[in-house]
């Protein structure tokens, strides 16, 4: 058997399956074969990863390129995703405009400057975003969007977006069957947030002059609120039959409803959450202000209890880039402060810190929830896994490599992270993407533009 690429003496590790010690066959940049014994294989380069893990490539389906920055100067930060073994990004935008003409911008534009391959996910706005759903996936290869209740009824006074829907109960539903009647593949992710106490309680802050850091942050969306319509879109996915991704799960109370109602995310249903609720809490600074807050310790355990029992299947970033400048621009206070921070390169290393090393969370487990069940729920079929036939996308690790996190260290554009500082172990050696080579010891080697379109199929 002749490859183009051989990664010899790894322990692999397959998402849902377990570690194994087998070798992995590269050619045109997909996998050809795993082996057990790579004797007979012949190879025009070789990766030895004797004492090193060989992770799935990894599918961060959460962030917001060109959000405080041109998309052009995001996708250059691309590196920082590569460098922590991510090889896929599924970027959340939303615009006002006709997807139609749209997506062939970001992707001429990503194709130009990304290092790692790239989709899109697109919120759901108009009316006329719903009158060309349809033409959207089939022309442009997208089957994801996103539905945002926390903007209902609110385009119009917060984004000046005059033809926009409600994004009511009534909308999600719509939308849902909608989805349906095109095809079960289509996938609609939900920002679950009751905004009616949310909006009541930031006033009522504001109003007493509190400003507490990200603690008055956390009490202006307490848990509760983010349950409660959580509840909502479950019940209403139930009745449709729809097929839903929860993003960025952030409460204990959230975590309750799912433990206690599991039949209604028994089918077409994911639950993500994200690495800032699995680590930080909100005695934290002032620079990890997000939507939904991050709340207490107790809520920060209870996520990584449903993570461990499988209630939380998914994770995702919500990586905002930006700087210190745009972040703090409009003043110190936690009404000012800008939503959002860059936070995708130390994915990798903080699950398995924080996941593996700390609470002894299987490998193939942080497999699953970082590349598997993300590729699935967002229907790209060849990526997050090891197997004959999918992209070989990968990163080899060694999980007991200790770096403390900066962006600097990350090969990232900002100035930066919420988790600076603290210690990581789980570093990626090598990462490949498509069968190539883009980090080696650590260090990016490859020029941007080399990422490429993904479009999806229903």
């Amino acid at each position: 058997m002749n490859v183009d690429l051989l990664i010899k003496n790894g322990s692999v590790v397959f998402p849902r399956i377990g570690v194994k010690q087998v070798n992995i066959g590269v050619r045109n940049g997909k996998i050809t074969g795993i082996y057990e014994s790579a004797d007979d294989v012949t190879a025009s380069e070789e990766i030895d990863a004797s004492g090193l893990h060989v992770f799935p490539g990894l599918v961060d389906a959460h962030e917001h390129i060109g959000i405080y920055n041109s998309t052009e100067e995001d996708f250059l930060d691309t590196k920082q995703h590569a460098v922590g073994g991510v090889t896929t990004v599924v970027n959340m935008d939303r615009q006002p405009v006709s997807y139609l003409d749209f997506v062939p911008k970001v992707k001429e534009i990503g194709e130009k400057n990304s290092y790692i391959d790239f989709t899109y996910s697109l919120g759901i706005l108009t009316e006329q975003h719903i009158d060309e759903l349809e033409e959207t996936v089939e022309k442009c290869g997208i089957t994801s969007f996103k539905f945002f209740r926390n903007y209902e009824k609110q385009l119009n006074d917060k984004f000046k977006i005059d033809n926009g829907i409600d994004l009511s109960s009534y909308d999600l539903m719509r939308l849902l069957e909608k989805f349906k009647t095109i095809s079960p593949k289509l996938l609609l992710a939900v920002h679950c947030e009751n905004m009616d106490i949310n909006r009541t309680l930031i006033k009522k802050y504001k109003d007493e002059g509190a400003n507490d850091g990200l603690k008055t942050w956390s009490a202006t969306s307490p848990g509760y609120a983010e349950a409660e319509s959580l509840l909502s879109t479950l019940y209403l996915n139930q009745v449709v039959g729809g097929n839903v991704y929860i993003v960025h799960l952030s409460s204990a109370a959230s975590v309750d409803v799912l433990e206690k109602m599991p039949w209604l995310h028994e089918s077409g249903v994911t639950v993500e959450t994200c690495p800032h609720y699995l680590c930080l809490t909100e005695d934290d600074s002032l620079d990890a202000k997000v939507g939904p807050p991050i709340h207490s310790h107790h809520d920060r355990e209870r996520l990584w209890e449903g993570i461990i029992n499988g209630t939380i299947n998914s994770i995702g970033t919500d990586h905002v880039p930006n700087s210190r400048d745009k972040k703090y621009g409009k003043g110190n206070g936690v009404f000012d402060t800008l939503y959002g921070f860059p936070s995708v390169g130390c994915l990798l290393p903080v699950m398995i810190t924080e996941g593996h090393h700390k609470r002894g969370l299987p490998l193939e487990r942080i497999a699953d929830i970082t590349s598997y069940q993300v590729a699935e729920s967002f229907n790209l079929e060849s990526k997050g896994r090891i197997e004959v036939g999918a992209d070989a996308d990968f990163a080899i690790v060694d999980i007991h490599k200790k770096k403390k996190i900066t962006p600097k260290q990350m090969y990232a554009e900002g100035d930066y992270s919420v988790f600076e500082g603290r210690e990581a172990a789980g570093w990626p050696v090598y990462t490949i993407s498509r069968g190539e080579v883009i980090v080696s010891k650590g260090e990016p080697i490859k020029e941007y533009g080399r990422g490429k379109f993904v479009r999806r199929f229903i």
